[in-house]
């Protein structure tokens, strides 16, 4: 389940990137596909930002959705990690007797 939210995570990161990149309003960035400044591409200036601006807020909220799911799910699944460490930090190691060994720094 983790894994495949991670990959769904990173899909929507590359569409978002991509949308913004599509947002330029010069002809030199990846706006100018659509036609650019000019009526003989695919779709007019206008309706082309609104469906860029639009879909960008999709993105954005589904994005930051994921992440929350992600950062939860991450959060259960490390419950045993947490519970090791203060389980190591109310029982202290006890120092060896080796001679050999440095002494540690208190």
């Amino acid at each position: 389940m983790l894994n495949t939210l991670l990959f769904i995570h990173l899909i929507i990161a590359l569409l978002l990137v991509v949308v913004i990149l599509l947002q330029k309003t010069s002809t030199d960035g990846l706006s100018g596909i659509g036609g650019g400044g000019n009526n003989m591409g695919l779709m007019s200036g206008r309706s082309a930002a609104n469906f860029l601006t639009r879909t960008t807020v999709v993105l954005g909220v589904i994005f930051f959705a994921n992440a929350l799911m992600l950062a939860n799910l991450s959060s259960k699944s490390n419950k045993g990690i947490s519970s090791k460490i203060e389980k190591s930090e109310q029982s202290p190691v006890e120092n060896s007797t080796d001679e050999s060994s440095l002494p540690i720094a208190k």
